[in-house]
Formats: structure tokens, C-alpha cells, sequence
């Protein structure tokens, strides 16, 4: 009988013990931000200038926001662009054709993922026009930020939004 009491205690306890009522994936313990305030405040801080920079189409402005060296990739209409020489040859293009550009931000999370990296994902409205026409996208933006001497710079980017149709 002590044996088979020995048994239960084990069999409960290894199934008591397989017993997770957190779905896999979830974190167990207490939740908390471990992303330090003046990383949020400081990469809030650039995502704004960003967000200003394309509304005012201005180039230089929107190129001191990013590293200027092979290490800056830009994803955008499934084309993948590697190295500041073609980042800004995309972002040149883009401002020239657009007469005004809107951009809205909204439910921008920041996180840390080391003492000099960051990223941030945000929804986003932009609204891009020629005169003639408006095209409006929603979808998300992530933005990934390396600290530097000058600030947080990106060094990638990348947006997908739903297609209409």
C-alpha cells in the first residue's frame, strides 16, 4: 500500500506540475517593462522627427535620422533595400514625387533589446499625393534604432499595409 501511495503522489505531482494555466507563449511571473524610460522617450523622440521630416519633405532631415552605412535596410512594396546609397535613393524618389505626404501614428510600442538597440512598431495612416491624386495605406511601421553618439539612428525600417481588393 505504501508503494502504491508513493506512486499518486508522484503521478499528482508530475501532472500538477505539467499543469500550466498560461497559454503557451505567454510569460510566467510578473509582467513588467524592462525598456528604460529615456530610451522610449528618446526613440518617441526620433519617431516624431521621422514622422515631421516626411510631412515637411525634407530630405535633410529625414537623412540625419538614419545610419549612413551599410547596416541600414528598408523593406517597403516587398522590395528590400540594403545600405545608406540605397536608402537614399528611395527616399529621394519617394519625396520628389510627393507634392504633400501625411503620416499618423498611433499605439507606438518601444522596446529595448540591448543598452544600443531599440525598435518600435506603431499602426500607420500615410497619405501620399501628387496634386492629382491621394493614395491612403494603413498598416504597421517598425522602426529599429542603434544608438550612437548623435541620438538613435534606424536602421531598418519597414512597413506592410493591406492592399485594397
Amino acid at each position: 500500500m505504501r508503494g502504491f501511495a508513493i506512486a499518486l503522489l508522484v503521478g499528482l505531482a508530475v501532472a500538477l506540475g505539467g499543469c500550466s494555466h498560461e497559454k503557451p507563449g505567454e510569460p510566467t511571473g510578473p509582467i513588467r517593462d524592462a525598456t528604460p524610460k529615456e530610451v522610449i522617450a528618446a526613440t518617441r523622440g526620433a519617431i516624431e522627427q521621422w514622422r515631421q521630416a516626411y510631412e515637411v519633405r525634407s530630405m535633410d532631415a529625414l537623412a540625419k535620422l538614419y545610419a549612413h552605412d551599410l547596416d541600414v535596410v528598408v523593406v517597403t512594396d516587398g522590395l528590400t533595400l540594403i545600405g545608406w546609397s540605397s536608402v537614399e535613393g528611395l527616399l529621394n524618389d519617394r519625396l520628389g514625387r510627393a507634392k504633400q505626404i501625411h503620416i499618423r501614428l498611433k499605439e507606438i510600442q518601444v522596446r529595448s533589446v540591448a543598452p544600443s538597440a531599440a525598435f518600435a512598431v506603431a499602426t500607420m495612416t500615410r497619405e501620399v499625393g501628387d496634386g492629382i491624386t491621394t493614395v491612403t495605406e494603413n498598416g504597421t511601421l517598425t522602426l529599429v534604432f542603434r544608438k550612437e553618439a548623435t541620438g538613435w539612428l534606424i536602421v531598418g525600417e519597414h512597413y506592410s499595409y493591406k492592399r485594397a481588393g
